[in-house]
């Protein structure tokens, strides 16, 4: 396991560094923004740290020792666009974080740039999610356009009564997105993500970024591609193999005599585990990369039991309690009795048209087998159909992928079921001779 999570971890730092120094190489010539050091960091100046959120924008921050404030400054190398940024409880997650969002195409006032709360996964409403007036304690809060380019500005104090703090001695996870506005309709955003910025690196005006490339990078670049893996080996594995091996072993009375579906079943629950021991491993190289605590979340909690699960049914397959045996079974090593399945079918056999009883353990191992096959199926879809809330709650609001997905487990479901009850209704017939 350990090494495991070493290799994928090494990949995906590596694809994140050098996807982040070629976007820095690729827009060095068209905005402010791209003059990226080395480690990822814009250096700054005076009492201001300056840090890249994406190719196309960063923000500035600066704490006021004096009077419990933090100046940000937020800035996207595009005009007319609209910016959000806050502070995030949730791991990042957009959700349940509290914002400042700003929109140039709105006349400038009391009322915008303004604080929201940004309320469930799928259901952001920008207006109804608006702060109280007496919680707009914004100070010089600003949005402008212009030079190509769109800059949000704000003061805001550490802590406030009833909303998220912002430590100025320790870490803290900021959440931003921005979009093209326009008087009319506020628009999906461009992009977005999460930072995590530790504050206690901040040592006064005279002071210059010391911290290691790996941390510094570790912050600005985005996560979405460890994510988008995640998600689609996830898909396979609970969208694809499993309900196949389990739809192989529920319609074995359709195939032929000598089809081997144990085998493929086999193969199919095998193929999922190691996809899932990969995912598993990719949550968990992702958060312990972020320094984030590991299983917060309901999602991340059920995510746990399903590997733990998947791990104890895999070798409950293998070390099951096997289908008993009649004795022209045993003694018949070519199996070309009529009355006998194919061994490796792992039914029970019969002598004489007469069933074998099976034996307590096997019928125990049966009833576990099958029911654990069901609750992890049911709880792998529905982590499937979490775990795309939770990525467009981060990165886009898209409703296509989502519904692709309810399709596609609907239609997969109606035709074994159709199957399935086929194949019952075929035996349920008098075969004529």
């Amino acid at each position: 396991m350990r090494l495991i999570r070493n290799t994928i971890s090494c990949l995906f730092w590596t694809l994140a560094v050098q996807e982040s120094q070629a976007e820095a190489v690729q827009n060095g010539k068209t905005n402010d923004i791209s003059k990226i050091e080395s480690n990822n960091v814009i250096k700054s100046t005076e009492n201001r740290r300056r840090r890249l959120l994406d190719r196309m924008s960063s923000f500035d921050y600066t704490i006021n020792d004096d009077d419990g404030t933090v100046t940000f400054t937020v800035e996207v190398a595009k005009s007319n666009n609209w910016i959000s940024f806050g502070t995030s409880q949730n791991g990042g997650m957009m959700y349940g974080s509290e914002v400042v969002i700003g929109r140039p195409a709105l006349p400038e006032g009391a009322n915008n740039p303004s604080k929201y709360r940004l309320g469930t996964v799928m259901n952001v409403k920008v207006n109804g999610d608006r702060l109280t007036e007496s919680q707009q304690t914004l100070i010089d809060p600003s949005i402008t356009s212009q030079d190509g380019k769109t800059i949000l500005q704000f003061t805001k104090l550490l802590s406030e009564p009833g909303e998220i703090p912002i430590d100025a001695d320790g870490k803290n996870v900021f959440v931003w997105a921005y979009g093209v506005d326009s008087s009319s309709r506020f628009s999906i955003h461009t992009n977005s993500g999460s930072t995590e910025v530790d504050f206690s690196l901040y040592k006064g005006p005279d002071s210059t970024d010391n911290s290691s490339s790996d941390s510094t990078v570790t912050e600005s670049v985005s996560y979405r591609g460890r994510w988008k893996v995640h998600g689609i080996l996830a898909f396979t594995a609970w969208g694809v193999l499993v309900p196949t091996a389990i739809s192989v072993s529920l319609l074995r009375n359709l195939y032929p005599s000598n089809f081997p579906w144990l085998r493929v079943h086999f193969a199919l629950n095998g193929l999922a585990c190691i996809i899932m021991i990969v995912v598993f491993a990719i949550a968990l190289t992702s958060y312990d990369t972020t320094g984030r605590n590991h299983f917060n979340g309901t999602h991340e909690k059920i995510g746990l039991v399903i590997f733990v699960f998947v791990l104890f049914q895999v070798m409950g397959g293998v070390f099951r309690a096997h289908a008993p045996k009649p004795a022209s079974a045993i003694a018949d090593t070519v199996h070309d009795n009529e009355n006998v399945v194919n061994e490796e079918s792992d039914e029970e056999f019969t002598d004489e048209g007469k069933k074998v009883e099976k034996s307590l353990q096997r019928m125990i191992w049966e009833v576990m087998h099958k029911g654990m096959g069901v609750l992890l199926l049911v709880l792998g879809l529905y982590e499937v159909q979490s775990g795309i809330a939770l990525y467009a709650s981060r990165y886009s609001p898209e409703t296509s992928v989502e519904i692709a997905y309810q399709a596609w487990i609907g239609a997969g479901l109606g035709i074994v079921l159709l199957l399935f009850a086929y194949s019952k209704l075929r035996d349920r017939t008098p075969k004529t001779t």
